[in-house]
């Protein structure tokens, strides 16, 4: 076969690769699809089927792995793929998307290809029709992340299932190529859209508005977690005169009600800080606080929990039904997978102020707790704090922050109720307490640490509207310098400048409070750093 590949002869390759593949049996959303849990047989991931000539990269865009597909080498018109099947019918329509790029190693040539292939089959599995669509080819940039999109027809009479593939096909005479893929998703267009699954438990229609954001109160009725049966009154759910949100649960005509709040918005990547102000310690046994992000998939289903379908990290203060369990604890979902919680002891003292956090980031996310408001992290002042960077790290699609107090095990013993000062997000690359679109003055320079606190490495960027002499160190509490990042002339616009935790002999540095100094011919500012375990 010469020239472009034909309809029929990708159609016969595709028939007989997957044949005698496993597992073709439909589901509801794709399993794995950030490519970050390994497969204990034959296979390269849990979830994904495969054929072909694949593996994995640590050239990820999400987490820790990504996945390879190689070009086979079979000497004519050859596929490799990793491929899922799901649930479907006549008419629906779905959308796909995958971050796709090819490597400068070995890219991609000729008239070689990475594309996504969406599939239908009938009941006996037979291939009924498919699309193909070119995610990169040997004109793209190596190197170069694609962020692809596409919206796929109806599904023909008699489609049972769905096959999402992610394939390289290889050309005859084309040098062996290598294609990473990462960050799929393949959901179904509805109706009802996943959009409108977001709001299922939120039939009240009641919002409220705190720190700036609108709201949406969950109920009435009986929704997870626990069950719970959950109020959407004022009288349960508030925000006062001084702005600060009051959560409860309580006895209502004999029925003891949960209360949850819920963002409309979707915030993504960034720094999530929690305040609140009481004894979080003094909840009843049966009381949880959850704070949390969350997203509702396309169905519930306890078979997917291993590897986070629903997109979930909390902090929970609660005791589970036991006095002498310590109060707090983060967790990455599923909170079973070793290595996915961590859980800490606390007292809080009446009206203190407490802060409570997540950083989450595409390969990690930090969590802390500390006394104070959003502007008063230092580690003198945390009570506890952990990074995570297992294979459960939330992927970046659509879940939405969550406050909730329910009932474990059954209702309290009394009311409850919990204060929330404030919550503050920062988008990822901002910083607490300093507005992402401030205006430096013409003969000032402005100096920014992201992430800030920090493990193992910080980036300090600073702008220079004139060239001049610029000194730029890291202290210590007691004034001494620790480290110098730049020293000399500097041409005028924006700079970064990593430090990675090391002082100027190369030695690590101790975790604590660390300030560091832009000086220039015009200005002198000092911040504050923290270096975290």
């Amino acid at each position: 076969m010469h020239g472009k590949v034909s309809y029929c002869a990708l159609t016969l390759l595709l028939i007989l690769s997957m044949a005698g593949t496993r597992d073709a049996r439909g589901a509801c959303m794709l399993a794995n699809p950030s490519f970050e849990i390994g497969d204990s047989g034959s296979n390269v991931f849990r979830g994904w089927n495969q054929f072909g000539v694949v593996g994995s990269t640590s050239q990820a865009t999400h987490g820790s792995l990504a996945a390879r597909v190689t070009g086979p080498n079979y000497g004519g018109w050859d596929v490799s793929a990793y491929w899922q099947s799901l649930d479907t019918a006549p008419g629906e329509r779905w959308a796909a998307s995958v971050r796709g790029w090819h490597t400068t190693t070995r890219p991609l040539t000729g008239q070689s290809k990475a594309i996504l292939n969406i599939e239908w089959r009938d009941a006996a599995n037979s291939l009924l029709s498919f699309e193909s669509h070119t995610v990169a080819d040997a004109s793209t940039p190596p190197d170069e992340v694609q962020d692809f999109y596409v919206e796929s027809g109806p599904a023909p009479s008699g489609t049972v299932t769905t096959h999402f593939l992610l394939a390289v096909l290889q050309a005859p005479g084309d040098p062996i190529p290598d294609v990473y893929y990462d960050e799929a998703v393949f959901d179904n267009l509805g109706p009802p859209t996943l959009d409108d699954r977001q709001w299922y438990d939120f039939p009240g229609g009641r919002t409220l508005s705190f720190s700036g954001m609108t709201w949406r109160v969950k109920g009435p009725g009986w929704y997870g977690p626990g069950p719970s049966l959950f109020c959407d009154d004022p009288g349960c759910v508030w925000v006062d005169g001084d702005g600060r949100l009051h959560m409860t649960i309580q006895n209502l005509g004999g029925s003891w009600y949960s209360t949850e709040v819920v963002p409309e918005e979707a915030l993504g990547y960034g720094d999530y800080i929690f305040t609140t102000r009481g004894r979080l310690d003094d909840l009843d046994v049966h009381t949880v606080l959850g704070i949390f992000i969350w997203q509702y998939g396309a169905c519930w289903d306890t078979d997917y929990l291993w590897w986070n379908p629903y997109n979930e990290i909390d902090i929970e203060f609660s005791r589970w039904g036991k006095l002498a369990n310590e109060v707090g604890q983060f967790v990455a979902q599923p909170y079973d997978w070793y290595g996915n919680m961590s859980r800490f002891g606390a007292t809080f003292s009446d009206g203190e102020v407490t802060s409570h956090a997540f950083r989450w980031l595409s390969d990690r996310v930090e969590f802390r707790s500390w006394r104070g408001g959003p502007l008063d992290e230092g580690l003198g002042d945390y009570i506890h704090t952990w990074t995570y960077t297992g294979p459960h790290i939330p992927r970046p699609e659509q879940p939405r922050v969550h406050i909730n107090l329910w009932q474990f095990g059954g209702p309290p013993s009394t009311y409850q109720e919990v204060v929330f000062d404030e919550f503050t997000f920062v988008p990822e690359g901002g910083s607490a307490g300093i507005p992402t679109d401030i205006q430096v003055p013409e003969e000032r320079s402005i100096s920014v640490a992201w992430p800030n606190p920090f493990s193992p490495q910080t980036t300090i960027s600073y702008s220079m509207r004139k060239g001049g002499r610029v000194e730029l160190f890291v202290i210590d509490v007691l004034g001494r310098r620790v480290r110098t990042l730049a020293s000399g002339f500097v041409q005028a616009g924006e700079h970064d400048v990593v430090w990675n935790g090391r002082d100027d002999s190369g030695e690590q540095v101790a975790p604590g409070v660390y300030l560091y100094r832009l000086s220039t011919e015009d200005v002198v500012e000092t911040r504050k750093l923290v270096f975290l375990k």
